[in-house]
């Protein structure tokens, strides 16, 4: 591993909205900063169409992530930016710079010292791992109903998942879609809250299928059908649909910062809302990787440049 002596006042790990807008605030702040992702762009990039970022209604998701890079880039003098680098550990060092304690980031590679770090990493939706999947994303199969819900007016759609995300997609689906079926595997609908069920029991366009597991996603250019199997008598079944939404949860990536932060029940990382301040000082978070609500791309974006500005008043005025 290379070892970097050279010491950041500011490392960001992540490349979604949230990593991507930190980085223009501490651009624009000149912090001497170091942006660290996988590859620009995060969740965005998945979506389909948005059609909820202000000033940019019905922007493909690839579009949307590729203007948040221009504009990151447009910085390049005053960030530097390392793409293909993944961050394995994040370790607080007994060594001090100016007062401020300094930590090590980690990656695949190297050792990148820091005074402050924003983790903006995000976290990746739950796949069934089903065939057909991975070839119709974005071709009917989505992850994200508020982002993609209008996209499918008037079209048959399946929503997979009986937890609040998914009875909250079927829900939202009820204003677009002319018939949704709701696939949940377990005999009954008992893991959503009740106001959700209510509604959901109510709705003459949602069609329940109890004990109904995916097993196929089936297609030409875009979705066509969607196989599912009868947990209790393993009889299988094939239905007409044209979109498939997946709402069987996320999971945050953070494996590297175990040991530092405190977590929250759903392993979100518990922030200050006013600061997005860590329990560790000098360790901030902002994005769907924190335990804010509202899981949204222009939020994500909003938070990101909270953090970049807090972290740029830890810095200079501890």
């Amino acid at each position: 591993m290379n070892q970097n002596t050279n010491i950041y006042e500011l490392v960001i790990v992540g490349g979604g909205p949230a990593g991507m807008s930190a980085g223009v605030y501490a651009a624009r702040k000149k912090l001497k900063t170091l942006l660290l992702a996988k590859n620009l762009g995060g969740q965005p990039s998945e979506a389909w169409q948005i059609d909820n970022y202000l000033g940019l209604p019905a922007v493909l998701g690839i579009e949307l992530a590729e203007k948040f890079k221009s504009h990151l880039k447009k910085f390049s003098q005053d960030i530097e930016i390392k793409e293909g680098e993944i961050v394995v550990e994040i370790k607080k060092t007994e060594q001090a710079e100016n007062n401020l304690p300094l930590f090590n980031v980690y990656t695949e590679k190297e050792k990148f010292p820091a005074k402050a770090l924003i983790i903006a990493t995000g976290v990746s939706p739950k796949k069934l791992g089903i065939p057909g999947e991975e070839k119709f994303t974005n071709r009917g199969v989505v992850f994200c109903a508020t982002c993609d819900a209008p996209l499918f007016k008037d079209k048959i759609v399946a929503v997979v998942g009986s937890g609040n995300a998914g009875l909250d997609a079927a829900i939202q689906l009820t204003s677009y879609a002319k018939k949704i079926y709701l696939l949940n595997k377990y005999p009954d609908l008992h893991k959503g809250d009740l106001s959700y069920v209510e509604k959901i029991e109510k709705s003459p366009l949602i069609g329940i299928l109890n004990n109904a597991l995916p097993k196929e996603i089936k297609g030409d250019k875009f979705v066509k059908s969607l196989v599912w199997e009868n947990v209790k008598t393993k009889e299988t079944q094939e239905i007409e649909v044209e979109g498939v939404f997946v709402e069987i949860g996320s999971a945050p990536s953070l494996h590297f910062a175990k040991q530092l932060l405190k977590y929250n029940e759903k392993n979100e990382i518990i922030i200050n809302p006013e600061t997005n301040a860590t329990s560790c000082p000098g360790i901030f978070a902002a994005g769907d990787v924190t335990n804010m609500p509202y899981k949204q791309i222009i939020i994500s974006a909003g938070e990101g440049a909270k953090a970049a500005l807090s972290a740029y008043y830890y810095l200079t005025k501890t």
